[in-house]
Parts: structure tokens; C-alpha cells; sequence
């Protein structure tokens, strides 16, 4: 009876279909793992977690003693700081905030209502461990191709970040290419599980570890975030959801689940850096460099191989001395049978004497570093430090030179605005609205959807082009105005400043709106006219007195004369 309940409470089929389906999945990611270990092995040993061991001991030992030369791990920590500063950097606004109806966004009510939204995000993403999570995700994305981060709703942060590394997470994606599923296979100890998911909801393996104090020793647990194919709209708890969680102890059958939540939206992103067809995992610059970071390793080998074979050569030795004491130490001393006879072989000499020519080894180095730092894009990221400094360079030229590259990174910006910041505020919106962290919407915008525009360093680089045709337009009706003024009707020159000034990605509440410009330009017109009316009646009043001050004779004035006569 105890089995056919079991089968029949949603909750354990539910469990079972998410194991089954692990297992699928880690069939399906097993060939891009041995890709990841290559990487981590190479190039970022401190990542990755291919794994799931509890309490494993070697956690703590030194990373990477197999890399001789770390161009490339350098390298990838160069280009994720880049993407850090220039895509959320957390010294600047990186996002604003729209509507998707157009005339809504001009709407002064509606503008202070998204302005204040934006305001609250930024604080949210500043005041809890966005900034620091997002480090983690570039550096994942730059060197594995692919990163993942959970977002959960927090009662201290509001919002929760949780970045995973390689090797501890599976994703699927949906028909359409979007990655909707995320399996993460992971350890917590004792202590973690019962405050995290109450003392009863534990396994009595869990619940005898508390009981003992044994709160440091750990469990493997999966949590799985997935559409919810139960979904009842209206239905109270997570089969009311789109989207489930549940949380499970790895390798039980005897329980359900240890937790299953639902979720509004999707709760977690997982960006990619370049994808291929219908591949789930995407490929990063870090897999690109791996060959050339392998040859470089084995070339640094070669090249100390040399230099140790001339400074500490091979020594060969008398065989008398087989049972002797030697010192190859600086002012070492040794004593040496039979080295006084004539034409005795006795003594320590190296086996062969010569000077290598290590300079082919040096350049070849050199070539990989070079090749290895382009791959992964810090020709762009030093593009300045590293100018022929030989030669002048303006400002202007490091500007073209900079967008140039830019343009380089524009797919990789866009699918990481689609696949990764959309969703985070997106999500994080949706909490804080349903939470009552945000002020009402204006009656005028409803339900109307939103929409963001970006506005970090690189999503402006990749605009700047729009802003330099906008300058050398504008500069050349200026010039042939100087000939022709009539050139200048061409010219939309308010329309111009507003798309000038989106382009630049320029706060809206700097820019005055259309009404606001027509209102300014009537009140200059009125203000014209009075000074024009008052300068007349000043002119007016001159004259008068000059007429009062012009003696005609007879005892009369020129104005009393006119004035006479005109009467």
C-alpha cells in the first residue's frame, strides 16, 4: 500500500521523472565535460567542479602547479573584468527602462514612474551580491563558453544571485533554442539542509547528523528548475506555477523531495557565449586558445629545458669517483683520484660544452602568447597600452580604433543582453512589483509591457557609428550653410538632439520634451515682444522730449507747436 501511495502523490512522480531525467542529461553533456577539465586543467584550474564528492579533502590544495606559463589564465581574467566594466559596470547606469508603446514613453507621468522603477532595481543589484555573482558569470562564459546563475527571490536582498561553475550543471533548451531547463548537482552539509529546509522535511540521515553535531559533514543534493508539466493556472502552491524547483538528496529513493517551490518566472539564466545550431552548451574564446595555451606549455618546457642544460649541463666523471662524494655547489670542492697523472681522464667535465641558441625558442613563445591574447580579445582590452608609442596618436584615432574592435563583440553583447540581463531584470522586476517595492503603475500605462535599452560602454560603442554619421551630417549642412542658409531646412535639428541624446544613452529626464520645448520657445517669444514694445515706447519717449526741449520761438516748444497744429 505504502508503494501504490507513493506512486500516486504528485510530489514522488514528480522526484522520479527529475532523476530519470538527470541521468539523460549527464549523458548529454558528457562530451563538452571532458572540453570543460581541458580548460580548467590548462587555463582556469580554480574552476570547474566535475565531482560531486562529499567531503572531499583535496578541496583546498594548490591549483594549476602543471601551468608553466598562465598567458592564457591571465587572459581570461582580463576579458572578464572588460565585460564586468563594460556591460554592468556598478560605477554607472548600464540599463534603462521603457515601455513598449512609444507614446507612453512620453507621457511625463509615465516617465517618472519608470525613472523611479530604475532607481529601485539599481539599488537592489547595488546593495545585495549581483555585481559580485556577475564576475563570476563573465569569467565562466569567457573561458567555458557557457555560465549559469540561479536568481531566487531573498527576504534580506530581495534578490538572491547564485552563480555555478562548470561541471556541476546540466541545461536543456526548449524548441525554440532557449535554454528553459537547469539541473545543478552540488554538496551542503547538515547544518545547510535543516536551516534551509526544516529538520522534518530531512532524510533520518540528515536528521541524525543534527543530532550528533555532525552539522560539517555533507550530502549530495540536486536541485532541478524546469517548466512545470503540471501546470493548473489558479491552483494554489507549485503545480499553479510555470515554473518548478525541487530539491532532492541524491541517491535516496525512500523520499519525495526535500523542497518543490514554484515560480512565476524562469529562475535562473544561462548565457552562452557563441552556440551552434541546436547544441544546449555554447563554445568560448578560452576553447578557442586551448590548442595554442597546449603548444605554449610544451614550448615554455623546451625553452627551460635549454637553459637548464646550459647552466646545470649533464656532467660526466672518472668511474673511480663512482663512490665519492661531489658537490656541483659554487666553490664546492672535490677530491679527485689519479688527476695528477699524465694523461689521466680523471676530474668532472660536462658531457658536451656548448651555448644554445634559445632566441627560435623565445620567438615561438612569444608567438603563442600573442596569438593566445588575441583569441581571447586583450589585443581590444590593451589596444591603448599596447599602440607603437613611436608614433603620435590622437584622440580621435584611439575612438575609431576602439569602435572598430568593438564591433567585434556585437553578437556576443546581443545574445548576452538576450540570454542573460533581460531575464535578471525581468525577474528581479517581477518580485519586487509583486512584493510592493515598486510605486503603482500610472493609470494611463495599464498592463502595458516593458521593454530595456541598454546603455553600458560597449552597448554605446556599438551605437557610436549612428553618432558619428549624425555629427558629419550636422558639420556638413553647417558648412554649406555658410554658403546657402536655405541648406539648414533640411535640417530636423530637435528630432537630431533626441535621437542624439538616446544614441548616448543620456538620462531623458535632461532632455526636455517636445512640449516642454514649445512651451520654452513661446515664453521667449512673448518675453521678445515685450522688450521690443518697451524699447519702442523708450524710443517713443525720446523723441518726445527732444521735441519738448526744441525752442520755435513765440514761447513755444516743437511739440506744443505739433501738437497746436494738429488740434
Amino acid at each position: 500500500m505504502a508503494g501504490a501511495t507513493q506512486q500516486n502523490d504528485p510530489a514522488y512522480v514528480l522526484r522520479d521523472q527529475t532523476d530519470r531525467r538527470l541521468i539523460l542529461m549527464r549523458n548529454v553533456r558528457n562530451t563538452w565535460r571532458q572540453t570543460w577539465r581541458e580548460i580548467s586543467h590548462f587555463i582556469l584550474p580554480t574552476r570547474g567542479r566535475y565531482f560531486n564528492v562529499p567531503n572531499q579533502s583535496s578541496r583546498g590544495r594548490v591549483k594549476g602547479p602543471q601551468i608553466v606559463d598562465r598567458t592564457a589564465t591571465i587572459g581570461v581574467a582580463n576579458l572578464a573584468a572588460f565585460l564586468m566594466a563594460g556591460i554592468s559596470s556598478p560605477a554607472r547606469d548600464w540599463f534603462r527602462m521603457e515601455t513598449s508603446n512609444d507614446e507612453l514613453n512620453e507621457d511625463p507621468d509615465v516617465k517618472a514612474w519608470l525613472a523611479v522603477c530604475q532607481q529601485r532595481l539599481m539599488r537592489v543589484f547595488a546593495t545585495g551580491n549581483f555585481y559580485s555573482a556577475m564576475a563570476q558569470l563573465y569569467e565562466e562564459i569567457a573561458g567555458f563558453g557557457t555560465g549559469a546563475t540561479i536568481i531566487l527571490q531573498d527576504f534580506e536582498d530581495v534578490v538572491r544571485f547564485y552563480p555555478l561553475t562548470a561541471g556541476e550543471f546540466y541545461v536543456a533548451q526548449n524548441a525554440r533554442g532557449e535554454i528553459d531547463t537547469l539541473f545543478r548537482e552540488y554538496v551542503q552539509n547538515a547544518d545547510q539542509l535543516v536551516r534551509r529546509f526544516g529538520y522534518e522535511n530531512c532524510s533520518p540521515t540528515i536528521q541524525q547528523l543534527w543530532d550528533n553535531n555532525q552539522l560539517t559533514l555533507e550530502v549530495p543534493v540536486v536541485h532541478a528548475i524546469m517548466p512545470n508539466t503540471q501546470h493548473m493556472p489558479g491552483a494554489l502552491g507549485w503545480q499553479g506555477q510555470p515554473y518548478i524547483g525541487i530539491y532532492y538528496e541524491y541517491g535516496r529513493r525512500d523520499r519525495s523531495a526535500l523542497l518543490i517551490e514554484g515560480y512565476p518566472k524562469k529562475p535562473f539564466i544561462a548565457p552562452r557565449w557563441h552556440a551552434v545550431s541546436n547544441d544546449p552548451y555554447g563554445h568560448g574564446p578560452a576553447e578557442d586558445a586551448l590548442p595554442d595555451v597546449k603548444s605554449l606549455q610544451v614550448a615554455q618546457l623546451r625553452l627551460a629545458e635549454a637553459v637548464d642544460k646550459y647552466v646545470r649541463p649533464p656532467m660526466m666523471a672518472d668511474a673511480s669517483m663512482q663512490n665519492t662524494l661531489v658537490s656541483l655547489l659554487p666553490s664546492g670542492l672535490n677530491y679527485v683520484p689519479g688527476l695528477n697523472q699524465v694523461g689521466a681522464g680523471g676530474g668532472l667535465r660536462p658531457v658536451y660544452q656548448t651555448t644554445p641558441s634559445i632566441e627560435p625558442l623565445q620567438e615561438r613563445v612569444v608567438a603563442f602568447q600573442q596569438q593566445i591574447q588575441k583569441t581571447l580579445k586583450n589585443d581590444l582590452i590593451l589596444m591603448v597600452s599596447q599602440m607603437d608609442q613611436a608614433q603620435p596618436v590622437t584622440a580621435a584615432e584611439i575612438n575609431v580604433r576602439q569602435q572598430e574592435k568593438l564591433l567585434a563583440l556585437g553578437p556576443v553583447l546581443e545574445r548576452f543582453h538576450n540570454e542573460a540581463l533581460d531575464p535578471i531584470i525581468g525577474t528581479t522586476f517581477d518580485i519586487m512589483e509583486r512584493g510592493g517595492l515598486l510605486p503603482p503603475r500610472p493609470q494611463a500605462m495599464g498592463r502595458t509591457g516593458l521593454r530595456i535599452s541598454y546603455i553600458s560602454v560597449l552597448a554605446q560603442a556599438q551605437r557610436a557609428t549612428e553618432t558619428t554619421g549624425l555629427e558629419q551630417f550636422t558639420k556638413f549642412c553647417a558648412g554649406l550653410a555658410s554658403v546657402n542658409q536655405g541648406v539648414l531646412d533640411n535640417l530636423q535639428l530637435d528630432f537630431t538632439v533626441q535621437e542624439y541624446a538616446d544614441l548616448l544613452g543620456i538620462d531623458p529626464r535632461n532632455v526636455a520634451t517636445p512640449e516642454q520645448v514649445a512651451q520654452l520657445r513661446q515664453q521667449r517669444a512673448y518675453q521678445q515682444q515685450q522688450q521690443a514694445a518697451a524699447e519702442q515706447a523708450q524710443q517713443l519717449a525720446a523723441g518726445a522730449k527732444n521735441l519738448s526741449d526744441a525752442d520755435v520761438g513765440g514761447g513755444m516748444n516743437a511739440l506744443q507747436a505739433i501738437t497746436s497744429g494738429i488740434g
